[in-house]
């Protein structure tokens, strides 16, 4: 089971349910903070009020609709769909083992103990996702689904996709629905405090009001969330559960998107690198002297390569692709061409045979591909001009991959850590990628994420020297080089 079908099992509704709100805020806004936390913005039907400014992936509800879904979970198909609109279609977890239920005679004796074994899975509900800000707006200013469908397509010609996600549905309107809903986020929302201004951890998994603290009899085990107390008597509470207001707070608020997601932000309440703060600098002044250092050394190899790209497919050189920095801004990628110049067009047609499972393209023997190019390859030395990119800035020696945006778009949690560093002529992903059927796109995530997790010169210094073995073909077996022990 998940972790968001355990948070929906747990959250099931106490036999008193609450109607107040948590640290002064309500379900609906507890909801929208959740999802904000992770770069997406929640848009209701006929609301009139549109996306956050800082958002460019939005979720469509209807006015009083609460969902929980793991967005990380379909990340992957909303890439490759690329559709205008995405129907999330939401399934409830399952059930385990069997459920038993008393059946009742007219005389209201016991009848018979009814037992229901197997899985019970069944539609808890449909949200839409959309990466188009006016599809957004539309939607906000619209008074019915068919309004707001009707208006898209009057404009483009839209594509409406539908994708399965375990994840679970909850009801505004009532009492259930929002008590049950707030469980739910309270069991998947590890850090609410970077969003929620005035509230912090109290203990592992608690979390209460600035100036609030857990006291000797206080009983609690997370997750827990605690709301404002007007008497500060003992809390005996175990989670995932919520701890309702009884008095209304002061000074919290949620912060915007473009607030959580900025740089200075991310950086100052997020990352913490054992390397400490002169690790930035230092590794900025190395990249500066070795790149400009490379580019001198091999200034007559560079001359070499560009004449026989233009003795082999003519101009131009370079091909300079729109990757993101750090921060998300746009920067050109410089490599040596080493497509035909009609390359771009010809990927539709060849997606089926790609054989990566992300938005990347990977085919064997790709005919898009020059002779001077497959050579370049081959000899791993297409991406000398990135030399130039590391000593302008817009890149590293070192880092994550860089992706373009519509790679990011629908990984947030993904690439607000990514794109929290300069990302980097080779990395962890680069040296430690299996290749595996199935798992390029996984692995990528997962490497990309646990180099900004864990950067540091020691980490640097490894992938490095990995790098060169394998620009040296020295043997060595993917996947097993990296001591995971180590900072």
């Amino acid at each position: 089971m998940s972790t968001v079908e355990r948070a929906i099992a747990a959250a099931q509704p106490p036999e008193a349910i609450a109607t107040s709100t948590v640290w002064g805020l309500d379900a609906i806004e507890l909801h929208d903070a959740y999802w904000a936390s992770v770069g997406v913005s929640c848009v209701r039907l006929g609301s009139g009020r549109g996306p956050d400014r800082g958002a460019d992936v939005f979720l469509l509800l209807e006015p009083d609709q609460l969902v929980v879904f793991d967005l990380r979970t379909i990340a992957e198909g909303l890439l490759w769909n690329a559709a205008d609109l995405t129907r999330v279609q939401l399934i409830a977890p399952a059930s385990e083992g069997y459920r038993e239920r008393l059946v009742f005679a007219a005389d209201g004796s016991v009848s018979r103990v009814e037992r229901r074994y197997g899985a019970d899975r069944h539609v808890s509900g449909q949200a839409l996702l959309a990466h188009r800000r006016g599809d957004a707006e539309l939607w906000a200013e619209s008074a019915t689904t068919t309004d707001a469908l009707g208006g898209m397509r009057s404009l483009r010609r839209i594509r409406i996709d539908t994708i399965d996600c375990a994840g679970q549905c909850f009801h505004g309107g009532d009492d259930e629905g929002r008590s049950s809903l707030v469980r739910a986020i309270a069991s998947v929302w590890a850090h609410p405090e970077r969003v929620i201004e005035g509230i912090k951890p109290l203990a592992d998994g608690i979390y209460g009001l600035e100036g609030d603290s857990l006291r000797g009899g206080d009983r609690c085990v997370g997750p827990l969330w605690i709301g404002a107390r007007a008497q500060r008597g003992p809390v005996e509470s175990i989670g995932p559960n919520v701890v309702w207001d009884t008095t209304a707070p002061a000074g919290v608020r949620v912060r915007p998107i473009a607030e959580i997601f900025s740089p200075a932000y991310s950086r100052a309440s997020r990352e913490t690198h054992a390397a400490g703060d002169w690790y930035d600098g230092a590794k900025r002044v190395l990249d500066m002297v070795l790149s400009a250092a490379a580019l001198v050394v091999l200034s007559p190899v560079i001359l070499l390569i560009a004449v026989a790209i233009v003795a082999d497919d003519g101009f131009p050189i370079f091909f300079g692709h729109r990757r993101q920095a750090r921060g998300g801004r746009v920067f050109r990628c410089w490599k040596f061409r080493t497509m035909r110049r009609n390359a771009e067009a010809l990927v539709a047609e060849l997606r089926k045979q790609n054989l990566c499972d992300g938005p990347q393209v990977f085919i064997q023997d790709d005919p898009r591909v020059t002779r001077v190019g497959r050579l370049l390859r081959k000899l791993q030395c297409d991406e000398f001009p990135q030399f130039w990119n590391v000593l302008l800035g817009d890149m590293s020696l070192v880092g994550p991959r860089p992706s373009p945006e519509n790679e990011n778009q629908f990984c947030p949690a993904w690439r607000e850590k990514r794109l929290s560093v300069r990302p980097g002529i080779t990395g962890l992903w680069q040296v430690m990628r299996t290749r595996a059927p199935g798992r390029d796109f996984q692995e990528w995530i997962q490497y990309d994420i646990e180099y900004v997790e864990r950067k540091g010169p020691m980490l640097d210094l490894r992938i490095a020297v990995l790098t060169i073995m394998n620009l040296l073909r020295i043997g060595r077996k993917p996947g097993t080089d990296i001591d995971r022990s180590r900072p």
